[in-house]
């Protein structure tokens, strides 16, 4: 088996996970300088949201990592920010492993969690220039919403910009 979707295990996979976020944190900083004209303190990011990976732990959340012939590939996100919504988040394929299913394949695995712990509503923000990512998001019937406010982290004069999306689970 080529690819395979794998629970998080904070003994094992941590490593994994903070190299992941690594390389995710250090591409979204440069994509925002590029489109942007700014830039964030990558490690500072990354320390903040390893002090949060309880969020994405059940009974709440999952965090689910793709393997790639026995390679981690990719990640994915779920963490609650209301009452019946989940929330995606840190949804990344490093360059090398994508054009492969291994980022549809998480996306759909964690829909399919979202729905077994109880979710009613999926939501999920994204920059402007993932438009790979949106096509997937849009593919597997996310819908455009307007902002969402709970947990948001993307700075308040870049919202109008961002894009946010909906996934009912119903």
């Amino acid at each position: 088996m080529l690819l395979r979707i794998i629970q998080f295990e904070p003994e094992q996979d941590k490593t994994h996970v903070k190299d992941l976020l690594f390389e995710y944190f250090t591409w979204i900083n440069s994509m925002w300088s590029q489109e942007f004209k700014m830039s964030f303190d990558v490690n500072t990011s990354l320390e903040e949201c390893l002090a949060q990976l309880d969020e994405f732990m059940p009974p709440a959340g999952s965090l689910l990592l793709g393997k790639y012939k026995g390679k981690i590939a990719g990640c994915v996100g779920l963490r609650r920010i209301d009452a019946g919504i989940g929330e995606v988040k840190r949804m990344y394929v490093k360059p090398k492993f994508r054009a492969k299913g291994i980022g549809r394949a998480l996306l759909e695995n964690i829909i399919y969690e979202a729905a077994n712990i109880g979710y009613s509503k999926l939501r999920l923000d994204t920059a402007p220039f993932t438009k790979e990512a949106q096509a997937l998001y849009h593919s597997l019937g996310f819908q455009d919403i307007e902002p969402y406010l709970e947990k948001l982290e993307v700075p308040p004069e870049y919202r109008d910009n961002w894009v946010f999306m909906e996934l009912r689970l119903e």
